[in-house]
């Protein structure tokens, strides 16, 4: 052999050694195997070159972490996309993801021994792409798992992330056979806002668009489309009146034909009146956000309330129709803070069928309807609930303890439940009117 040949030969030797060296198997992390959908199955994962590949994955106890060729092996150094960074924060991801799976699987029992995700690791799909998405969901009906961009997990707490896994968990309770689910309503983003809430207090100021836009909408129809983002404080009220762990029990026993009010109602043995009575006592929680877990919190969101109404004949005014309640839907009316010792009385008239107001079912029209005062000192006192179609609710201030609030929250409360109307029906408005004495219409608290 020449030594041209020799180096040549050599030269091969080296180089079929390096290819083999970077094209070998990577071991697989023990503890919970890697499920493999479907869609993946005719992919060599082992391949660097693949769209998805072991050699681009990370681990925890509970997930798999895929992401795509184009970021190549380094998540913190990858090539940018059309001049944007396309960095992921890897070590944070697995500590948040690690942090809401605890939380979700034990303490709000989304999963329960014996899951599918006891065995199989939940999955993470990271794309390289600029599209911004991100949402969670399941593998086959096998194992919860989240499809997610670069540009949706830059905030440190990830709320992002917390929210769609809480879809991916929602979801493992069909995954493990449990649960027919409901279709057509919002409760899912509802239930996973809720979730995000629970593993961040301080959800209402990160996401202040919500809360901006839910006090304009509070008088729609609870599981409305217009607040599924906005508002999971329904939800709140449930956990505590039931434990944590009864949200996740809805989905469990959830059937089709039903909605989630449906299925509450059915869990706990309501009829039609209880239920608007529960509901209404939320309602009266969220005027000054009487929930001990988020207190500190949602202080800045206390005592924030508008409501319209127009001015009528003899002294009464009419709940203007931008802003009439719907079924569950509530105002928080703002009233001037009457003298120590000195009553407040409110006559209230529901006006089913007005002209003007979406008539819907108005045989099945009901109210409810009543005062919250607040001191000085932040304590919500809840007066006398009223719920005849014609009624009078009073209250009286107290000598020695000053207020610095008072409300009169009505709500709309059906005598039949009924499930929301699909895209393009009106909701059902129950118009009313009050007049007030002892007391003056603010145009708003502060």
């Amino acid at each position: 052999m020449n030594k041209h040949t020799f180096f040549l030969f050599l030269a091969i030797i080296i180089t079929s050694c390096s290819n083999a060296q970077g094209n070998s198997d990577i071991p697989l992390p023990s503890g919970k195997s890697i499920y493999i959908p479907k869609e993946l199955q005719g992919m060599d994962l082992q391949n660097p070159a693949s769209q998805w590949s072991y050699h681009r994955m990370a681990y925890t106890e509970n997930f798999i972490i895929f992401w795509e060729k184009g970021f190549g092996n380094d998540l913190s150094n990858p090539p940018q996309l059309e001049g944007h960074s396309m960095k992921v924060n890897l070590p944070n991801l697995k500590e948040k993801l690690e942090s809401f799976y605890t939380y979700f699987y034990h303490t709000l029992q989304f999963a329960k021994q014996g899951s599918k995700c006891d065995k199989y690791r939940m999955m993470v799909m990271i794309n390289y792409s600029l599209e911004g998405t991100a949402y969670g969901g399941d593998y086959d009906g096998q194992i919860g798992a989240l499809w997610i961009t670069p540009n949706r997990v830059q905030d440190e707490k990830l709320n992002c992330i917390a929210h769609e896994l809480g879809h991916s968990f929602q979801s493992q309770i069909t995954c493990d056979g449990q649960g027919e689910a409901w279709g057509g309503c919002g409760f899912f983003e509802m239930t996973s806002q809720w979730m995000l809430w629970q593993v961040n207090p301080d959800w209402m100021t990160d996401e202040k668009y919500h809360w901006d836009a839910f006090k304009t909408l509070t008088h729609k129809a609870y599981l409305h489309l217009d607040n599924i983002y906005h508002s999971p404080y329904v939800l709140e009220y449930w956990g505590i009146r039931h434990g944590l762990p009864f949200i996740a029990e809805l989905y469990r026993q959830g059937k089709r034909g039903e909605d989630p009010v449906i299925t509450y109602k059915r869990l706990n043995s309501l009829g039609q009146k209880e239920f608007c009575n529960e509901m209404f006592d939320a309602c009266r929680h969220f005027v000054n956000w009487d929930f001990k877990r988020v207190w500190k919190e949602t202080r800045p969101y206390a005592n924030q309330y508008t409501c319209k109404m127009n001015p009528s004949k003899e002294g009464w005014y009419r709940v203007a129709p931008e802003n009439c309640p719907e079924n569950y839907g509530f105002n928080a009316v703002p009233l001037s803070v009457p003298q120590p010792g000195s009553a407040v009385e409110v006559e209230f008239l529901g006006e089913a069928d007005r002209e003007g107001y979406n008539s819907v079912h108005p045989e099945k029209a009901g109210w409810r309807y009543g005062f919250v005062a607040v001191t000085r000192e932040g304590k919500s006192v809840y007066g006398e609930m009223g719920n005849n179609t014609k009624g009078v609710v009073k209250y009286i201030a107290p000598k020695d303890v000053p207020l610095a609030y008072l409300w009169l929250v009505v709500m709309g409360a059906p005598t039949e439940h009924w499930m929301n109307p699909i895209s393009g029906e009106k909701d059902a408005q129950w118009p009313y009117k009050i007049k007030i004495t002892g007391s003056f219409l603010l145009t708003s608290a502060n």
